[in-house]
């Protein structure tokens, strides 16, 4: 880590530099280690990576010393000195340490080029300062160098100047490095020995050269000699114009205020609130690593380097240091987020590169491609600029030529796929790598195409977006040769040689540093590194279960590494997952891609609080210039992006309870903006994200986009204890309509397109246009069967969806949301005319009936019994079965005044309903109904030999069944004796206003007002908790079942279906009720809550119970809450079903189930005709 004085991205890093003793020596800094050797004016913060260590100074004392980085064990051999730690300071543009060898205090600042010292002497007549350029970095060494006199009013060369200046150009790991210096003393000087020395330099050529100079004076005792060190990579003229731009002045104090303020300007683009000082110190020591590189590269007048050619910059600032394979993962996206204008000069400094060199810069250092690392990753910086709106079509050919540039393993991939490990050191790693980097392409040509071929777009051209459509699908297949080296036996990726045969001798847990399949990393680690395919991954795997089971694995199999000569770089070990390198950072975060964000929260959280400290050893590994610190950056806040080139950032676990990011400034104003994120009810227990808005609106996505947080605005993450997931883990990569082909539809509503078009108009969420336009159509487009009658009228058959069998009530509700428009639709008119007629000729053929099939075929469970008329395909005697058809024909008949379908069939069959209810009263004995089935479900058929219990005769109507097909346990099922009233009404007002019948107009009224009387006396319960609420199931004898079913007719749905009112007091008690664990039936979890019942599987939750809660809700927030609901549990399929698992959304029965997708659809159009389409378009 590099330890010193300098300011935010600056080219200067002024610090200590050590004795080097391994390579984690090569920050300059260690914190074992005392050793000072001088103050270098470069430095790299924790690459692993020996080099830099330019223009090193070191203060001396006395006379006879040795011009040498010398050894610990012989203090004479060198210039080096021991430090006094104890009395060490060090902040943010500001260092600060006592050299005990020579009783001096040093310290230093900084600005951008130019490092100040203020060294405190002692009294001594042979007082110096040493300037050092024969050693650099640990495996750095110098191919020339120089040092002169000048006259410091001109910079010119000077004999005697009181100004030095020099270069020194070496070699390490940046192969032609060139740096150039300006000095400046406070104190005139006495003498100046340059000394010069034949040295070999890398080949066996020795070259003759400056490296040492000793400016001699004298001192008093505490006497304060200033010095000022102004760099530039361009020439020793560039570096004495960088120290007259910057710092003519000897203002020590001044210039170390002013780079406080830099700093406490910059660390202040983010500001946090927490009651943590620890998780504060953590934070902001972690925001400043990630300012101490890139840095600025080109001069103040704009020239800068590129190995031997000078360029110049067109109006930014050059930058260098670009750590990439480490960087491109959380540091380059956090710096798009905080320093957007740093930001865009980082990208246009790697374009400038490009043009340099033919490619995107893989390591780039001070002009010098050192093509460290694997894989391309200056791609994915560039592929984030595009989709993020800042760089378009050069920057797309920069990278596609990067990309298809046939070294360093490239060609292996275009020739076989893959790039086989008998062909190349580290093939997995460079191979997945460049996979990455091909789906950050994929990604930046979709977004280009989608711009092209957006006709609002000022450049919209279709030439355009094709190509760049074709780009996607190049780089996107490109992207997925992962799969050639996935091995499905062992369940890891691993190397594979050029005959396609895996590597035989194989271990995940083995690594031997840089000489295997791997890079810094085994088969454990490499095995994630698929962030652009992660669905492609989970296939690999065999579906979601198993990758989730092999992630948890990761972090439970022992921290073992395996192999004598293993990468010291796998370090921050849990299980196998290692903080400590970069290859496994995004990996947490996939739980949250998968579904389960829950165990991304657990393990961020014990990331945060267990790899990352206060202490000097606060990292879990190295730096990497920035990188360590970024995901900590990102991840304390909340979010992190996995996918380079995606614009998403997945959630995890805030850490604070407020951050708020200043992310530019308008452009319109040039005011700041930010964007704040509060974590409300936030600690370490309540962890998991409930609920999420952005700017006032539910969200309900798993992922921040780009473009939302660089608008400022404020998101709002509500905390709890309890796991939850609030976003659909199955989210569709496009919206793409569901619906069958035109020609394939059933039937076809003019009226019903066009009010799918317009309420598609008024929506603003995609999502929910998506939703309502494939839901309320689906009755129609897969269900209905019109036809006519043998004399000649309508007759439309049902299907309730996957069923091919007509249910009385399925069908009634899955047509009911269709008659707002049979004025305007004589065909739609005439279907729901033969769905009426059809209901009621099937009462006819059995009352007893609740489905039926479409001719007398006999289809029906063979083991019912008494055996059915062949037109029945179910004989469940459900008291709905007789409601449903009469709600649907009174609500046709009041629309469109229709009373033709009042015929003769609905007379019969009105009174075989009104016979049947009475004889179910069961006043006269049980009655004629039986019913039982060989079965081994125990609600699918009858007790006490088909009867069912006995009930006491108190003026109820027995329903042998529920609205859910399974069995009542007590008898009178009471939403369905309240339905049962209202529709007795509506068929008595029918029959005296159309039929002219008065009598059985009556005995319908007399039946309802009866079972109206009943249900005060017998269908009320006084609940301690909620009050007096209605029972679910009452038999007259006073037992009675408290619970509710999510099928309609229900206790919640009875103020939908009109049979109580909605601010009836017991109704609003009963509702609390039934949506609380005091309900059996109802179920909350991870994926959502809700009421079920005994119908399928334990714990899961229809979407039906949740739209009821909407439909009798009078609150916008607890009707958005349900939509949201409805929008994350679809599974991503874009229709409702049957149930889903409390837990997991993806677990839910029946694909295709018409009611409740037109149901979604008809309560999509209440909340707008309710005036409440703000609801709905708060909702993101």
């Amino acid at each position: 880590m590099f330890v010193g004085a300098n300011v935010p991205f600056g080219m200067v890093q002024l610090g200590p530099t050590s004795i080097p003793q391994e390579w984690d020596w090569c920050s300059g800094y260690h914190d074992s280690d005392s050793t000072v050797i001088g103050f270098s004016h470069t430095h790299l913060s924790g690459t692993g990576i020996g080099d830099l260590f330019d223009i090193t100074v070191m203060p001396v004392v006395g006379e006879g010393l040795t011009y040498a980085r010398g050894r610990e064990e012989d203090q004479q051999s060198g210039l080096w000195s021991y430090a006094d730690r104890s009395k060490e300071v060090a902040r943010p543009g500001y260092y600060s340490v006592p050299l005990t060898r020579y009783g001096i205090t040093a310290e230093m600042t900084a600005t951008s080029h130019v490092g100040m010292h203020r060294y405190t002497f002692p009294e001594s007549e042979e007082a110096g300062i040493v300037i050092d350029l024969m050693n650099g970095g640990c495996w750095d060494r110098p191919m020339d160098a120089f040092i002169e006199r000048v006259d410091p009013r001109t910079g010119d060369p000077d004999p005697e100047g009181q100004a030095l200046r020099g270069y020194r150009f070496s070699r390490g790991w940046a192969d032609d490095q060139k740096i150039f210096f300006y000095a400046e003393f406070s104190k005139p000087l006495a003498s100046v020995d340059i000394l010069k020395d034949d040295i070999q330099i890398w080949t066996d050529e020795f070259k003759n050269m400056s490296t040492f100079a000793h400016v001699h004076f004298k001192t008093t005792q505490d006497e304060q000699v200033l010095m000022k060190v102004a760099l530039s990579s361009v020439s020793m003229e560039g570096a004495y114009d960088n120290m007259q731009t910057e710092l003519t002045d000897w203002d020590f104090d001044e210039t170390a205020d002013l780079a406080d303020d830099l700093w406490n300007h910059e660390l202040g683009r983010i500001h946090i609130d927490t009651q943590d000082e620890v998780a504060r110190k953590i934070f902001y020591t972690a925001l400043y690593h990630t300012m101490i590189a890139p840095n600025e590269f080109s001069d103040s007048g704009g020239d800068h380097r590129h190995k031997d050619c000078i360029s110049e910059t067109d109006g930014y600032t050059q930058y260098t240091t670009f750590s990439l394979w480490d960087t491109y993962r959380a540091a380059m996206p956090l710096y798009s987020l905080f320093q957007p204008d740093r930001y865009h000069e980082f990208i246009s400094t790697m374009l400038h590169i490009y043009n340099e060199q033919g490619k995107l810069p893989v390591w780039h250092l001070h002009g010098c491609e050192t093509d460290c690392m694997v894989g391309s990753p200056g791609i994915m910086p560039v592929a984030d600029a595009i989709v993020a709106g800042i760089a378009d079509e050069f920057e797309f050919e920069a990278m596609k030529a990067s990309a298809m540039n046939p070294e360093r393993g490239q060609e292996y991939r275009m020739k076989y796929g893959y790039i086989p490990c008998d062909l190349m050191n580290e093939s997995v790693a460079y191979d997945l790598e460049y996979a990455v980097a091909d789906g950050a392409i994929a990604n930046a040509a979709k977004h280009l195409s989608e711009l092209f071929a957006d006709p609002d777009y000022y450049f919209a051209s279709p030439e355009k977006a094709e190509k760049y459509r074709k780009e996607y699908e190049y780089f996107n297949e490109r992207s997925k040769s992962y799969k050639h080296l996935f091995d499905k036996d062992s369940g890891f990726i691993r190397g594979k040689d050029s005959k396609g045969r895996f590597r035989q001798e194989y271990s995940p847990f083995a690594s031997t540093h840089r000489a295997d399949d791997y890079c810094e990393g085994n088969g454990w680690q490499y095995t994630w590194l698929v962030p652009h395919d992660v669905e492609g991954l989970i296939e690999c795997f065999g579906g979601k279960e198993r990758f989730i089971s092999k992630l948890d694995s990761l972090f439970i199999v022992p921290s073992v590494i395996e192999g004598a000569e293993s990468s010291p770089d796998i370090s921050g070990l849990i299980g196998q997952y290692a903080h400590g390198n970069e290859p496994s950072h995004h990996i947490l975060y996939l739980y949250t891609m998968a579904g389960q964000p829950w165990k991304a929260a657990d393990k961020i959280r014990e990331v945060l609080g267990t790899l990352y400290t206060a202490g000097p050893d606060g990292l879990a590994g190295n730096e990497d210039v920035g990188q360590m610190s970024a995901w900590y950056i990102m991840s304390s806040m909340g979010f992190y992006q996995v996918e380079p080139g995606s614009g998403q950032y997945w959630f995890g676990s805030p850490l604070f309870d407020k951050v708020s990011i200043n992310v530019g400034k308008t452009r319109s104003t040039g005011e700041n903006k930010y964007f704040t994120i509060r974590a409300e009810n936030n600690s370490d227990d309540n962890r998991y994200i409930q609920s999420i808005t952005l700017n006032g609106k539910a969200y309900t996505k798993g992922y921040l986009e780009h473009k939302d947080i660089t608008a400022g605005g404020e998101l709002v993450i509500k905390m709890g204890a309890e796991p939850k997931v609030w976003y659909c883990a199955e989210e569709p990569l496009e919206y793409k309509g569901q619906r069958p082909l035109p020609e394939d539809r059933l039937f076809t509503s003019a009226a019903v397109e066009a009010e799918i078009e317009r309420v598609v108009g008024m929506l603003e969420n995609p999502r929910l246009k998506w939703m309502f336009a494939n839901c309320y159509p689906n009755t129609l487009d897969t269900t209905v069967h019109p036809v006519e009658s043998e004399d000649g009228l309508p007759d439309t058959f049902v299907y309730t969806g996957d069923i091919p069998a007509m249910w009385l009530r399925d069908s009634g509700a899955q047509v009911w949301p269709y008659v707002r428009y049979i004025n305007e639709d004589s065909e739609l008119r005439k279907m729901i005319a033969g769905v009426i007629r059809r209901q009621f000729k099937c009462i006819c053929i059995d009352p007893y009936a609740n489905a039926f099939n479409v001719e007398p075929i006999g289809a029906a469970d063979k083991t019912d019994w008494p055996e059915a008329d062949p037109y029945v395909f179910e004989r469940k005697w459900e008291i709905d079965s007789h409601c449903y058809p009469i709600r649907l024909a009174y609500e046709y008949w009041k629309k469109c005044g229709d009373d033709s379908i009042f015929d003769a069939v609905w007379h019969e069959a009105m009174g075989k309903i009104v016979a049947t209810l009475k004889e179910q009263q069961r006043k006269d004995g049980h009655g004629s109904y039986r019913f039982l089935r060989v079965t081994d479900r125990q609600l699918d058929t009858k007790c006490v030999v088909g009867k069912g219990n006995p009930v006491k005769p108190v003026g109820l109507i027995a329903s042998a069944f529920r609205p859910s097909d399974d069995a009542t346990t007590f008898e009178f099922l009471v939403p369905s004796n309240f339905m049962a009233v209202t529709s007795l009404r509506k068929a008595a007002e029918i029959l005296r206003e159309v039929n002219n019948d008065t009598e059985l107009a009556q005995e319908c009224l007399d039946l309802a007002t009866e079972v109206e009387q009943a249900l005060k006396e017998h269908a009320i319960y006084d609940h301690p908790e909620f009050g007096k609420i209605y029972a679910y199931e009452v038999d007259g004898f006073g037992s009675r079942f408290l619970m509710d079913d999510a099928n309609v007719p229900s206790l919640l749905a009875m103020s939908y279906l009109g049979d109580v009112p909605a601010d009836d007091p017991i109704y609003q008690n009963t509702r609390k009720f039934v949506w609380s664990e005091a309900n059996p039936y109802f179920h909350r979890g991870t994926a959502g809550e809700g009421i079920g019942g005994p119908h399928i599987m334990s714990e899961v939750v229809w979407p039906m119970s949740i739209m009821m809660k909407a439909f009798t809700s009078d609150s916008d927030d607890e009707i958005r809450e349900c939509i949201c609901q409805l929008m994350t549990t679809d599974a991503g399929t874009g229709f409702m079903h049957e149930s889903f698992h409390k837990d997991n959304a993806e677990v839910f029965t029946r694909e295709w189930f018409a009611w409740q997708n037109t149901l979604f659809g008809e309560l999509i159009l209440k909340i707008i005709d309710d005036g409440r389409l703000h609801v709905l378009n708060n909702i993101i």
